[in-house]
């Protein structure tokens, strides 16, 4: 076949033309990714007293929000902006404020899910949001959002991780530890169960013993119930708190520090 010289000239500038682009899009997210990598680091630096860091990783995740030619990487940056805004939520003071912020939060999470439902971590970071939203509204006022809630860690069970872990395993169990806590919290005439609340508590204290957070709440639950169930609550809570929040589990540390408040609060109120 002969291909006249006009025509490969085409060819020629057209293949040109895509290589070209391709390496602009590559540059281009690996300045994205710099900048991803810049939050990141601002989001490890979290403090309960001051919210600064995790406002400058806001700051710099607004910037880039949906710029990058990697869909995976758009994904990773509105679920980065999800958990921060999670973080700063949880330790507003106002409610409105609470409310608003995590509003926000589940927005993030959502937009990631319209990139890629595929991924669990879209579907639990909307449903935690929207947890401590819950709680900054009231339970019973936000309780026509119970169903949306179970929906979403229903959804995160059924996903994999960015990673390729079972959707169960992310942030400690975090579908049980959500679950339980919902069945604790909510009164028995809508749903509430002591039973089912242990029954996950105990799978994400088992499964995750490692993060705090699970051993509080399944001691919180235990505490409701017997005499035998009380008296394990004590000893949950004593080998807990034999060990340092700031070595218990390195990855969240300032996490670590409020979890080990609880378990010694409620260590106190069960006497």
């Amino acid at each position: 076949m002969i291909i006249n010289q006009s025509k490969l000239k085409y060819i020629c500038i057209s293949t040109l033309a895509l290589c070209m682009s391709s390496l602009t899009a590559f540059a281009g997210d690996a300045e994205l990714r710099q900048q991803y990598d810049k939050a990141l680091g601002f989001f490890q630096q979290r403090s309960a007293r001051n919210l600064n860091t995790v406002d400058q990783a806001l700051r710099t995740l607004s910037q880039i929000e949906g710029k990058a030619a990697d869909s995976d990487l758009n994904y990773d940056i509105y679920i980065l902006e999800s958990r921060c805004l999670y973080w700063k939520g949880s330790h507003q003071v106002n409610n409105d404020d609470k409310m608003f912020t995590h509003d926000l939060g589940m927005q993030k999470a959502e937009k990631a899910r319209t990139i890629d439902d595929g991924y669990a971590e879209a579907y639990y970071y909307a449903g935690i949001n929207l947890a401590r939203w819950g709680e900054a509204k009231g339970i019973l006022a936000s309780l026509s959002r119970k169903g949306e809630l179970e929906s979403y860690m229903q959804q995160t069970l059924a996903h994999r991780t960015r990673d390729d872990q079972s959707g169960q395993v992310i942030d400690g169990f975090g579908p049980d530890r959500v679950f339980g806590r919902m069945f604790f919290k909510l009164p028995g005439l809508f749903g509430g169960s002591l039973e089912k609340s242990l029954f996950h508590l105990k799978k994400a204290t088992q499964a995750a013993k490692n993060l705090p957070l699970n051993i509080v709440y399944y001691a919180e639950s235990l505490s409701s119930g017997s005499y035998e169930q009380k008296a394990m609550a004590r000893q949950l809570l004593d080998e807990l708190l034999s060990n340092s929040p700031q070595t218990y589990n390195p990855d969240r540390v300032p996490e670590n520090v409020e979890e080990f408040e609880l378990a010694r609060k409620l260590r106190n109120e069960i006497g």
